[in-house]
């Protein structure tokens, strides 16, 4: 009798061949991949690629697919993060009014005073202080931090699916670089964000489909996604449900350097070499990097903090946990700037 693999909290785990985990790989790197330049890629024919796709979906480990977004292209300032600390009983209606009122993104923290953690996108930074005043004013909160956001390196490409230290070798070969600075200011206009929209909902929607949806040709639709494509304005990216592949919980680092280490570009490019390190964030105030790692067990969340520990100039780390969603990535993460 076959026994089904669960991880630390009794779940079950779907089993990933080399092939499904190669497959996820790209698909996370780039959500748009053909199942022809995929095949090349793994070396296996196009019709055992699309059969491993469809065995994925149906054993429900690949969810959907959405985009990144250069919220800065889009018109928006700033991202920032809240950490808010309530008392316990008053968790839940906090976080339900914080996402209806101010339209915020809220998750609930673990192992820490902060006990909600709230990403905000901005038109300009004075809607902060609003959004400040509205929390303080309506929930009671027992503490209030903010973190500006002033740079991203988003690669959910960098779960180590296979569970081994190879997985992520050749990760970045395909990345995409943008033709424009992350903060420049580029023309995104009605049509560009209609058709970033219907991707946010399906990432692989075909083209003729969205360009019927808004009334336009199936070659404006193409030249108009290529384009948010290559000045790195959108990513899209497939989404898979995380707790089917093992991962039980995820971690959020908040890191302090000395001032000789600082934050150099070794310093990033070491940390995202860490196996289920997926965001890695520069922000200004305490701290000076905030880190998102998925974990599968306490062994695991372990090794990635020694592993953070030896990175130079690393002075202070706090580590909080969050539940997984169903769905990662998440719709409308910030793309890569870093």
């Amino acid at each position: 009798m076959q026994i089904q693999r669960t991880n630390e909290r009794g779940n079950p785990v779907a089993k990933l061949t080399e092939l499904d985990s190669k497959i996820l790989q790209n698909l996370l790197m780039d959500g748009r991949t053909g199942y022809d330049e995929i095949a090349k890629k793994c070396k296996a024919s196009k019709n055992k690629v699309w059969k491993r796709c469809k065995s994925m979906k149906e054993r429900g480990i690949i969810t959907g697919a959405t985009i990144q977004m250069n919220f800065g292209h889009f018109g928006f300032d700033a991202l920032v993060t809240l950490l808010i600390s309530v008392d316990a009983q008053d968790i839940e209606q906090a976080m339900e009014f914080i996402e209806k009122t101010t339209e915020v993104r809220a998750y609930r923290q673990y192992n820490n005073i902060y006990n909600i953690r709230a990403v905000a996108t901005l038109k300009n930074l004075n809607e902060l202080d609003h959004i400040k005043q509205i929390i303080k004013r309506k929930i009671p909160t027992v503490g209030l931090k903010t973190y500006v956001w002033t740079g991203v390196r988003n690669i959910p490409e960098n779960l180590n699916l296979a569970a081994n230290k190879d997985f992520n070798a050749t990760k970045q070969q395909n990345s995409i670089k943008p033709d424009v600075k992350p903060f420049e200011r580029v023309t995104i206009d009605e049509l560009d964000q209609q058709i970033a929209g219907k991707l946010t909902l399906d990432g692989r929607c075909s083209f003729t489909e969205i360009a019927k949806e808004i009334g336009v040709s199936t070659d404006t639709v193409v030249k108009r996604y290529h384009r948010l494509r290559q000045m790195g304005s959108i990513k899209v990216s497939v989404q898979i449900n995380p707790n089917k592949v093992g991962y039980t919980q995820i971690l959020d680092f908040n890191l302090s350097f000395t001032t000789l280490g600082g934050l150099s570009d070794t310093v990033v490019e070491a940390l995202s070499k860490i196996p289920d390190i997926i965001i890695i964030t520069k922000t200004s105030g305490d701290f000076d990097l905030q880190l998102t790692a998925m974990v599968r067990d306490v062994a695991q969340t372990f090794a990635i903090q020694d592993q953070i520990a030896r990175i130079s100039g690393v002075t202070k780390i706090e580590a909080t946990s969050r539940k997984i969603p169903d769905k990662w990535p998440t719709p409308l993460q910030y793309i890569s700037t870093l």
